[in-house]
């Protein structure tokens, strides 16, 4: 008897461990799976990549959220954290927001499309892309009605808008405004840049943009988006060079990282823009140019803006970089002797933010230097990616070797129960 329960004893353990090992070894859904998300890509650039991306980001997209989903707490919380538990970040000036849904009450946070619904070709309200986590932002109720249908642009002098709290105080800025074009934040250029860029991949018919199937996703989903719907330029050319250039000035950070975790997690697809920036300049080009046009957020430079209705305005600054070019030649040094993902970041923002302060004349004087700095960021931007996807193919390569260890420690320790007995 005392043999029957032993053999038995540990026969459920090997049973256990060998499961435990699968699980491990094939988890149901992890960021370690984003190693290998990309193996099918075998484009390298041009409307081949598009239509690959789009037919993976379609395919594997197995869970639509709904657009209650987008107001949950408890999932906005996870996708869009703020700096503690009770907040998150408000989208277009990244600062917190209490995370408590306020029904669009002024002052609290409301779901902002992205692209907006009526640029959408009808293609959604609520529902498809009208509820992609990847695509749905918590902003501040006032300043989401502000920005209404506005697309996106660059402007010079525009109205300064912001984050307000319930009684119409400042809190924070978070864009630029004129002439029914609104134009964020530099920091933020990259994220809205990255968000259209999935959108128009996704969400157009597979026959758009060169793919082969829309997935599993409902017939209503797919349609025609045009790129010159949501962001103002002078043709569709321009309009993916400013989301190139954007996306360039604006590289992808730790945050924006995380949210792509969060939403495959619940979604299942990943936003590849995210994953691997370089793939915009592969599919549409690259520009030089991008920067914000004479409005500053940085608090050094232009103080053209107008602030808001109240008469508040920006804070200012100092009245704008130097002019002898010593600023910049600096922050390239910076860039160049930066050590660490964070610290090469901020430096490469800082240059780019003093490169696009100067002059026509100054630019043209240091136009090797900006050829250097867009390598770097370049540089940066396939680190970021090849740090990724090194970290999920160790973390999976790890738990490989502990399922495999198990089973086998598993096996040795039934065989010597069975001798001793």
């Amino acid at each position: 008897m005392k043999l029957r329960c032993a053999k038995a004893w540990v026969s459920l353990c090997i049973v256990l461990l060998l499961v435990l090992g699968v699980f491990l070894k094939f988890p149901l859904t992890s960021g370690a799976a984003a190693g290998d998300y990309y193996d099918g890509i075998t484009a390298t650039g041009g409307t081949a990549l598009l239509g690959q991306l789009h037919d993976l980001i379609t395919t594997t997209h197995t869970k639509y959220t709904t657009y209650d989903n987008c107001k949950d707490p408890n999932i906005i919380k996870k996708t869009d954290a703020g700096s503690n538990t009770s907040s998150v970040a408000e989208f277009y000036s990244q600062a917190d927001i209490a995370s408590t849904w306020g029904s669009g009450n002024n002052g609290t946070w409301n779901r902002e499309h992205v692209w907006c619904q009526s640029l959408s070709n009808g293609l959604w309200g609520t529902s498809g892309g009208g509820s992609d986590l990847h695509h749905i932002r918590p902003a501040e109720s006032r300043l989401n009605s502000t920005r209404g249908n506005d697309p996106y642009g660059e402007v010079t002098g525009g109205n300064a808008l912001y984050y307000k709290d319930a009684k119409g105080n400042n809190i924070a800025l978070a864009g630029y405004d004129k002439g029914g074009v609104f134009e964020p934040l530099d920091e933020v250029k990259g994220d809205i840049a990255r968000i259209v860029l999935y959108v128009y991949t996704h969400y157009n018919t597979y026959s758009n943009v060169y793919g082969t199937t829309n997935g599993g996703g409902k017939s209503s989903y797919f349609g025609t988006l045009s790129i010159t719907k949501i962001i103002s330029a002078s043709s569709e050319k321009a309009a993916f060079e400013l989301l190139s250039a954007w996306n360039t000035l604006d590289p992808v950070d730790e945050r924006e990282q995380n949210r792509n975790e969060a939403v495959y997690e619940i979604q299942g697809n990943r936003n590849p823009y995210i994953d691997h920036p370089e793939y915009v300049n592969a599919i549409w080009g690259g520009s030089s140019n991008g920067g914000d046009n004479g409005n500053t957020d940085n608090g050094s430079g232009n103080t053209g803006n107008t602030g808001d209705n109240n008469g508040n305005t920006e804070s200012g600054g100092n009245g704008g970089s130097s002019t002898d070019g010593n600023p910049f030649d600096e922050a390239m040094a910076q860039v160049a002797t930066a050590v660490g993902r964070e610290a090469k970041y901020l430096a490469i923002k800082h240059a780019m933010t003093l490169y696009e302060e100067m002059t026509p004349t100054e630019k043209q004087n240091h136009e090797s230097a900006h050829t250097a700095l867009l390598q770097a960021i370049m540089e940066y931007n396939q680190q970021v990616s090849r740090v990724n996807t090194a970290a999920n193919e160790a973390l999976s390569n790890t738990v490989s070797s502990v399922a495999v260890m198990a089973g086998g420690l598993a096996a040795f320790l039934y065989l010597l129960k069975q001798r001793k007995l």
